[in-house]
């Protein structure tokens, strides 16, 4: 089932964030960069904050255990829907949830009469193959210094819909 969470409900995205990013990116980036991201864009501030501005947040369940989530923001000036975060509990991968949120947000995006759907993915994830399966292309490599050092080394992939 998927369900939209409203702002109280947020500390979901935290906590399963927290549970997926260490194992999921551990080969991609450092631990001390890995607590860095999660306390700087998993926060509940931060999480709040981005809801209140237009981010979306969308969870997927089976019974009463949340495996995977989603967040997008209509970018209505770009006739675009912003895919923020999509990520699927480790354990659960490759079982087609991801292409489930996935479709679901296209689906929304189509409604909204958007033309486009784009993401940031760190050029090292093993998901830029899921994206170009399912038909997302790189528009354009982007390094974005996030402080304390750290860069997110990512392509920026897009999907017309």
């Amino acid at each position: 089932m998927i369900r939209e969470l409203n702002s109280e409900e947020l500390f979901i995205i935290e906590d399963l964030a927290k549970i997926i990013w260490p194992v999921s990116f551990k080969e991609m980036i450092s631990k001390e960069q890995i607590d860095y991201m999660l306390n700087w864009m998993y926060n509940p501030k931060k999480l709040k904050e981005n809801h209140a501005n237009g981010h979306h947040y969308l969870l997927y369940t089976e019974g009463d255990e949340a495996l995977g989530f989603i967040s997008y923001e209509i970018k209505a000036h770009k006739s675009t829907v912003r895919i923020h975060k999509l990520y699927v509990h480790y354990a659960c991968q490759k079982k087609g949830i991801g292409k489930i949120l996935l479709e679901h947000v296209k689906k929304i995006g189509l409604t909204e009469k958007m033309t486009h759907i784009d993401l940031f993915v760190n050029r090292n994830n093993p998901a830029v193959g899921f994206y170009k399966l399912k038909g997302f292309y790189i528009d354009q490599e982007i390094d974005l210094d996030i402080g304390k050092g750290y860069f997110m080394n990512d392509y920026l992939m897009k999907l017309k819909i």
